[in-house]
């Protein structure tokens, strides 16, 4: 089915150089560009997310004795942590 686009002056001369440098016929240079644009959003759609990925990891508490807001309390801890290593 004929289907018509506009490109823009550097885009066709760019296309133009390629398919001659290629040997190429422009419908098939922009039937191929399409069908692996294709490709590529079907991927990238069906990919996990990186939050999908990493929710059960964020806002992990990673505190040894499961202790929340490490962060809030991150001086007391290394204080602790060096006391017991170093003890006076």
């Amino acid at each position: 089915m004929p289907k018509s686009l506009r490109l823009g002056t550097e885009l066709e001369q760019a296309l133009d150089r390629y398919c001659i440098e290629t040997g190429e016929t422009t419908s098939a240079v922009i039937r191929q560009s399409v069908a692996e644009y294709l490709v590529r959003r079907k991927k990238k759609q069906s990919a996990p997310s990186a939050w999908d990925l990493g929710k059960d990891l964020f806002g992990a508490d990673r505190s040894p004795a499961g202790q929340g807001n490490v962060s809030g309390r991150v001086k007391t801890l290394i204080r602790g942590k060096l006391r017991a290593k170093h003890p006076r």
